[in-house]
C-alpha cells in the first residue's frame, strides 16, 4: 500500500497537525509501507526534497501562503503523477483539499482529517472559512472516502455545518502515553501555573496574563507564571505584563527540548488552556496524563474534558473567574486517567485505526 500524506507544514514545522502527520507517516514506514508526504512550506530554511526517518517528503513553495496555501504549478503537474492508493488530507482550513479532491486520480482512494474548528482563528481566516465550507460541502466531501474526526467535538460541527457529510469516523488522537506514564509529577513551590502552545491571539493568553495578575493581587498564595512557546504575539504580551505588573514574576521560555517540556509538567501545579478553537488539543491531553491538573475554558472540545470531570472548566474571561478556577485547580487531586470513562490512545493503537480506515476505502 502506498500513501501520499498532504498537510501545509511538515516537521521541522512544529504544530498539532505537524505532529499527526509526523508520527502517522514514520509509523507507517516502520510498518513496511511506502509514505510520501507532500508539504507547501517550501522556504530558505527547508529543502524541496528530502528522505526523514524514512519519509519521503516533497515541499512545494506555495503562490499565497498562510492561511491559504495556495499550491503553484509544480505541485498541481506533481500530484498527478502520484502512484498512491491512499491520498490522506490535512487540514480543511486551507485551500489543500480542494486541489486533492480535484486532481488525484479516479481509483485513488481519499481520507480527509479536517482539524476542524467550526471558526477561523482571525478575521481573515472566518471569511475565508465561508470559501473552504462550500469547496468542502460541493467538492471535498462527494470526493472523500473517509473523514477522520479527532474527538466528539470535531465530529458534532461537523455534523451540524456538513449535515450531507455521512462518511465520518471518530478516531481520537494518538499521544505518546508510556513516555507520559512514566513522568513523575512533582509539583514545586511557589505554585507554578503553566501555559505550553504558541502565542497567536486566539490562545487567549492575555486572559491569562489577566487572571494572573488578579492571583497576585489576591495574595492568598504566591505564583510563578510560566509560559513556554513563540509566536506573533511575544511582544505584545510581554508588554502587557509589565503594564499590569506581574512581569517579575514571569518565566518566558521557547524551542525546549521534549524533556525539557516534560520536567516543565512535572514541576507545574496547575496547566492552562483558553484557547476555544481546539478540536482535540495535545498540550491539554498531555497534562492530563501526567496528572497536572488542569483549567480550560468551558466551551468547543475542552467541555466535554469539563463534563468527564478530566479539567476544570471556567464560563468566563474575567480574571476572577479565570482566577478562581486556578485556585480550585491547584487545591484538588486530579482523577488519574484509568479512573476515567475516556479512552486514551497511544500512537500504535491511533495507526491501527487508521490502517484500518485505509484498508475500508480499497
Amino acid at each position: 500500500m502506498r500513501i501520499l500524506q498532504v498537510t501545509p507544514r511538515y516537521f521541522p514545522n512544529f504544530g498539532g497537525v505537524e505532529i499527526v502527520v509526523k508520527r502517522i507517516s514514520e509509523i507507517l514506514v516502520e510498518r513496511g509501507l511506502s509514505v510520501t508526504v507532500y508539504s507547501t512550506d517550501l522556504s530558505s530554511k527547508t529543502r524541496e526534497k528530502q528522505n526523514i526517518n524514512g519519509v519521503l517528503v516533497k515541499r512545494f513553495k506555495p503562490l499565497v501562503g498562510d492561511p491559504l496555501y495556495l499550491p503553484p504549478p509544480s505541485f498541481v503537474r506533481a500530484i498527478k503523477r502520484e502512484e498512491a492508493d491512499i491520498v490522506h488530507v490535512h487540514n480543511a482550513h486551507t485551500l489543500l483539499p480542494t486541489f486533492v479532491a480535484l486532481l488525484k486520480r479516479r481509483r485513488q482512494r481519499m481520507v480527509l482529517q479536517p482539524h476542524y474548528h467550526k471558526f477561523g482563528q482571525t478575521r481573515i481566516r472566518n471569511l475565508l472559512l465561508g470559501l473552504y465550507k462550500y469547496s468542502l460541502d460541493k467538492l471535498v466531501f462527494p470526493r472523500t472516502e473517509f473523514v477522520i474526526a479527532n474527538s466528539p467535538y470535531e465530529m458534532r460541527i461537523i455534523h451540524e455545518d456538513f449535515p450531507k457529510c455521512e462518511n465520518v469516523v471518530l478516531i481520537r488522537e494518538g499521544i505518546s502515553l508510556m513516555e507520559l506514564k512514566s513522568v513523575k509529577w512533582s509539583p514545586e513551590r511557589p505554585i507554578r501555573v503553566l501555559y505550553i502552545g504558541v502565542l497567536r491571539r486566539y490562545k487567549n493568553v492575555e486572559k491569562l496574563l489577566e487572571a494572573f495578575a488578579y492571583l497576585v493581587k489576591m495574595e492568598e498564595e504566591t505564583f510563578r507564571l510560566v509560559i513556554i512557546g513563540d509566536g506573533p504575539e511575544h511582544e505584545r504580551l510581554v508588554s502587557l505584563a509589565h503594564e499590569i505588573g506581574i512581569e517579575g514574576y514571569i518565566e518566558w521560555k521557547c524551542k525546549l527540548s521534549r524533556k525539557q517540556l516534560l520536567a516543565e509538567y512535572a514541576r507545574a501545579g496547575v496547566f492552562v488552556s483558553l484557547s476555544q478553537l481546539e478540536s482535540f488539543s495535545r498540550v491539554i491531553h498531555d497534562a492530563i496524563v501526567i496528572g497536572v491538573p488542569t483549567v480550560v475554558k468551558n466551551s468547543g472540545a475542552t467541555a466535554d474534558m469539563v463534563r468527564e470531570g478530566l479539567v476544570e472548566g471556567v464560563d468566563s474571561f474575567s480574571p476572577s473567574a479565570v482566577a478562581d478556577g486556578i485556585l480550585k485547580a491547584a487545591r484538588k487531586t486530579p482523577p488519574k486517567t484509568g479512573e476515567t470513562q475516556r479512552t486514551f490512545l497511544s500512537w500504535e493503537e491511533y495507526l491501527d485505526k487508521v490502517l484500518e480506515i485505509y484498508q475500508r476505502t480499497l
